[in-house]
C-alpha cells in the first residue's frame, strides 16, 4: 500500500521522474499526444473519395489524411477471360500516390445510378441481368443492372479477376487495404431489398464461400476487409479478413440484431481486429449534419466514442468533412479529435543503450501503443546517427520488429536492435523512425516529445558518446510537451472550477496545482471510498435537462466516478484515458437540475475517480 500511495502522489503533482543519468541504464521518454504531424499518420484516421487521376484540381480540402478512397468497375478492368486492362486501377494509385497517400478501394459490378459494371464479354456470352428502381438506380441519367449473381460464367470470372488482382497488387506499397466487393449493391454483399422470395437476387452460399476463398487466397500481405462475417459459412474464412461498417456511428453498436457489432460477436470475431483491420465508412447521412461535431460526444447518431473503442476502428471514408467546412472551431477541433483517435498510436516509452565496444552499439526500445487498434503491417524500423548538433551522419539498417503485435492494452513492447558504427570518437545523437514503403509516403510519427526534435521525420532515442574503447549512453534534454487545447462542447455554458472555495472536499480529496488546468489547479485523490468533490451553487434559471461537460484528467486506462445531483441516487460513470496526468480531456453527460441552486456530488465507492478540472454546465436546458 506504501508503494501505490507513493506513486500516485508523484503521479497527483505532476512530478516527473529524472531521466537515468547512468550510462545504460532504461531512460523514460516523455508522451505528446498533442504532437504536430500525428494527424497525418499512414493508415489511420478519415479519409476523402480521391479525385479522378485526369481531373487537374484535387476537391479534397486540407483536412488532414494519409489515405483516399476510390471505386472501379470490373468492366473497366477485365475485358476477357484472363485478360486484364490494370490502366484505370494504377492511374488512381499513381495519383493517390503522388499526394504521399495511400488507396483504400473496392471493385464493383452493380453501383446503383452508375452505368453497369458488368464486362462486356459476360454480356456477350448470355447473362442474364435485371433492372431495378432502388437505392437511387433511376434517379441519374444512367442506370445499373443487376446480374444473375449465380451465373457460372460470372462467378468463374470474379474468381479469375480476383487472382489476378492479388498476383498483381497483393503488398503493392500504394494500396493500404482493399475492401472485398464485387458482388451486391455497390460491392457491399447484399441484394436488399431483393433478398427474399420470390424475388431473392442473393448470390447463393457455395458461390459466396468460393468468392471469398478466392480473395483468401490472393491476398497474403494486403489486408481485405469484408462487409458481412455472416457471408462466410465457416470459422475459417470468416475469421481471414478485417470488416468495414458503412453505416458507422449510426448502426455499429447493440441495437439492433443487424448491428455491426452484433453481427461481429454473434460470428464469434469480438477479438478480430488484432489481426485484421476494422474499417468502413461514417454513416453518410450524418456526413451531411452539420451539428454533429459540435457536441462531444455527438448528439445524433450513436456515440462516436465508443463505436470507435469498441469495433477498433482505424479508418472511415468520411468524404463531406473533405468537399465542404466545419462550422467552426468547435467542430473543427472535436472531428480532428475523432480522426486522432482512430487507429494505432505509438509511443516509445523507453530507451536503454547499453555499454558496449568502441565500435558497436546496442539499443532497447520500449513500445507501447495508444490507440485503440495495432498497425497492421510490418513495416521495417531504420536507426541512423546524427552528430550533436543535430547533422546526419549515417544510417545503421533497419530491425524487424513485427510492429503488427503491439498492442493498444497498456503493455510495454520490448525490441533490440544493434549494430558496429565505426564513428570516430566523440558526441552523436541515435535516431529511429519506421519506413513506409510507399516512396513519398507520410511519415509514422510517434507520439514523444523527441519526434522530429533534430531531424524530420525520425524521433531522437538517446544521446552517446563514442571513445576509443567504448560506446556509452548520454542524457538529452527532453523538448517541452506540446500543449493542446481540449476541443469545447458548445458555447454559452457556465464554467465551475473544482478548486473554487465555495465547494466541498471530503475525505482524501485535495487540490494541487495543475499547468495543463484553466485554473491552474484540480482536485484528486477523489474516490477510493473516501474522496468526494461536491461542486455547490449550481445555478439555472429553469429545471430541465442540461448538458454537463467534465473536464477531467486520467494517466489511466479507464476510472469510474459516481455523479450525484442535488442528494438523489448516484450515476455511474466511465471516464477514458486522457492520455496523462498532464493532459485534460472531456466527458459529456445529462443531468437534471431544479430552478435556482443545485450540488453535484463526485464521488467512487471502490478504487480511484480521475482527477477533476473543471465542469460546464449548458446555458438552456436541452429541447423536450
Amino acid at each position: 500500500m506504501l508503494v501505490f500511495v507513493l506513486l500516485g502522489s508523484m503521479l497527483f503533482m505532476n512530478f516527473k521522474l529524472p531521466h537515468a543519468a547512468a550510462s545504460g541504464e532504461w531512460q523514460a521518454q516523455t508522451y505528446d499526444p498533442n504532437k504536430p504531424g500525428l494527424e497525418l499518420n499512414p493508415l489511420k484516421g478519415f479519409l476523402p473519395f480521391a479525385k479522378q487521376p485526369t481531373d487537374s484540381t484535387d476537391p479534397n480540402n486540407s483536412f488532414p489524411h494519409s489515405m483516399e478512397w476510390f471505386y472501379v468497375s470490373l468492366r473497366d478492368v477485365m475485358t476477357d477471360w484472363n485478360t486484364y486492362n490494370w490502366a484505370p486501377l494504377d492511374a488512381y494509385l499513381n495519383d493517390i500516390a503522388s499526394r504521399g497517400n495511400q488507396a483504400a478501394f473496392r471493385v464493383y459490378v452493380d453501383y446503383p445510378g452508375r452505368t453497369t459494371g458488368i464486362p462486356q464479354f459476360l454480356l456477350d456470352g448470355g447473362l442474364q441481368t435485371r433492372d431495378y428502381d432502388q437505392n437511387g438506380n433511376h434517379d441519374t441519367a444512367t442506370h445499373s443492372l443487376a446480374p444473375d449473381w449465380n451465373d457460372a460464367n460470372l462467378n468463374l470470372a470474379l474468381r479469375q479477376f480476383v487472382a489476378a488482382l492479388g498476383a498483381r497488387y497483393d503488398g503493392d506499397p500504394r494500396i493500404g487495404f482493399v475492401t472485398a466487393g464485387l458482388y451486391g449493391f455497390w460491392g457491399e454483399w447484399h441484394t436488399w431489398p431483393y433478398n427474399t422470395d420470390p424475388t431473392n437476387w442473393e448470390m447463393n452460399q457455395s458461390n459466396r464461400d468460393a468468392l471469398l476463398s478466392a480473395f483468401k487466397n490472393a491476398f497474403h500481405t494486403t489486408h481485405v476487409l469484408a462487409r458481412y462475417p455472416y457471408s462466410a459459412s465457416t470459422a475459417e474464412l470468416k475469421s481471414a479478413f478485417g470488416y468495414h461498417d458503412d453505416s458507422f456511428s449510426y448502426e455499429t453498436l447493440f441495437q439492433h440484431d443487424w448491428d455491426f457489432w452484433n453481427l461481429i460477436t454473434q460470428n464469434g470475431l469480438q477479438d478480430i481486429w488484432r489481426t485484421h483491420p476494422i474499417g468502413g465508412e461514417f454513416y453518410p447521412p450524418l456526413q451531411q449534419d452539420t451539428s454533429f461535431w459540435q457536441y462531444w460526444p455527438n448528439r445524433n447518431g450513436q456515440d462516436f466514442q465508443t463505436s470507435v473503442e469498441t469495433t477498433h476502428a482505424s479508418w472511415l471514408m468520411y468524404d463531406r468533412l473533405y468537399k465542404s467546412s466545419l462550422p467552426g472551431e468547435t467542430a473543427s477541433a472535436n472531428a480532428l479529435r475523432a480522426h486522432k483517435m482512430l487507429g494505432y498510436t505509438l509511443y516509445n516509452s523507453a530507451v536503454q543503450l547499453v555499454d558496449s565496444p568502441a565500435s558497436s552499439l546496442q539499443v532497447g526500445v520500449k513500445l507501447q501503443n495508444k490507440g485503440v487498434a495495432p498497425f497492421y503491417y510490418n513495416w521495417p524500423v531504420e536507426f541512423g546517427v546524427l552528430d550533436a548538433a543535430g547533422a546526419w551522419i549515417k544510417s545503421l539498417g533497419t530491425a524487424d520488429w513485427n510492429l503488427r503485435s503491439v498492442l493498444p492494452d497498456g503493455t510495454d513492447y520490448t525490441f533490440s536492435f544493434s549494430a558496429n558504427h565505426n564513428l570516430d570518437p566523440g558526441q552523436y545523437k541515435l535516431v529511429m523512425r519506421v519506413v513506409n514503403p510507399l516512396a513519398g509516403g507520410k511519415t509514422l510519427r510517434f507520439a514523444n516529445t523527441r519526434q522530429d526534435a533534430d531531424q524530420s521525420g525520425w524521433l531522437t532515442l538517446s544521446g552517446f558518446r563514442v571513445s576509443a574503447s567504448a560506446t556509452t549512453s548520454t542524457v538529452l534534454s527532453d523538448p517541452p510537451v506540446t500543449p493542446g487545447t481540449p476541443p469545447q462542447s458548445g458555447s454559452g455554458a457556465t464554467a465551475y472550477e473544482a478548486e473554487a472555495t465555495g465547494n466541498t472536499l471530503g475525505g482524501s480529496a485535495v487540490i494541487a496545482s495543475c499547468d495543463a488546468c484553466s485554473g491552474g489547479s484540480k482536485v484528486g485523490y477523489l474516490g477510493n471510498g473516501s474522496g468526494t468533490l461536491q461542486f455547490n451553487g449550481i445555478t439555472v434559471s429553469s429545471a430541465g435537462d442540461y448538458t454537463l461537460t467534465i473536464h477531467y484528467l486520467n494517466g489511466e486506462a479507464s476510472r469510474p466516478a459516481v455523479l450525484s445531483v442535488n442528494g438523489g441516487t448516484g450515476m455511474p460513470l466511465s471516464f477514458p484515458s486522457s492520455g496523462g496526468w498532464d493532459t485534460v480531456s472531456l466527458l459529456e453527460t445529462t443531468v437534471h437540475l431544479q430552478a435556482g441552486s443545485n450540488t453535484l456530488l463526485l464521488s467512487q465507492p471502490t478504487g480511484y475517480a480521475p482527477d477533476i478540472d473543471r465542469i460546464l454546465v449548458s446555458a438552456s436546458p436541452l429541447p423536450r
